[in-house]
């Protein structure tokens, strides 16, 4: 199953209940803010990701995984920009 890696920007001057909503409706769909992993020092961790980026697999295509996407964000608020990737790796550090 493919993963996605996902950025939603809430444009103009969104509010933090706005980003919450949009925070729980992509985890609804199974795309968190945070990614596991493995640290530089091989343990097992948690990663938070930047603001509004997004991590899940979906059996759907990518395009799919961006239609659904701009119809969360756009239940949140009008003005918005939707940028989705199918992810093979990944590193952090």
């Amino acid at each position: 199953m493919p993963n996605y890696a996902i950025r939603v920007e809430l444009r103009g001057n969104p509010t933090w209940e706005e980003y919450e909503k949009l925070h729980q409706l992509m985890a609804g769909g199974g795309f968190l803010q945070t990614i596991k992993g493995v640290d530089m020092n091989g343990n097992a961790k948690t990663f938070n990701l930047p603001h509004a980026v997004y991590y899940g697999s979906s059996t759907a295509a990518c395009g799919a995984v961006r239609d659904w996407t701009v119809k969360v964000a756009g239940s949140v608020q009008a003005d918005f920009l939707v940028f989705v990737v199918e992810v093979l790796n990944w590193a952090t550090g």
